[in-house]
């Protein structure tokens, strides 16, 4: 059973790891088609690693606004009763999952538009 503080640390930092899943299975798929040959192939009228980017972007950027959403409806409830250890762990995972919405959408964008094997 994961203890409460833990699924806090969890929560505030759940931005940052959907960032970096993103990061790992994009730059990993487009490394493996292109070495491949496959990056050509299409899958549903779209290549395959605009494919992948897509659907692995969506995936990151509904993680990490769920998660962000939780984080910011969790602050509103418990805003005055809240610990002072608490209430920074709140905000700090608004504040990250915030920035990582951005690198999320900054990373995806641009390796959706330029060529995949350049």
């Amino acid at each position: 059973m994961i203890g409460r503080r833990t699924g806090q640390v969890v929560l505030m930092l759940a931005g940052l790891l959907a960032w970096a899943v993103q990061f790992t299975i994009i730059y990993g798929a487009t490394s493996t088609l292109c070495g491949l040959d496959r990056a050509d192939a299409t899958l549903l009228g779209i290549g395959n690693v605009q494919a992948v980017v897509l659907a692995t972007t969506l995936a990151a950027f509904l993680a990490a606004a769920g998660a962000l959403a939780w984080l910011l409806w969790a602050q509103k409830r418990t805003s005055d009763q809240a610990a002072p250890a608490d209430r920074f762990m709140t905000q700090a995972g608004a504040l990250i999952g915030g920035f990582s919405l951005i690198a999320i959408l900054w990373q995806g964008l641009p390796a959706l538009i330029l060529p995949a094997c350049a």
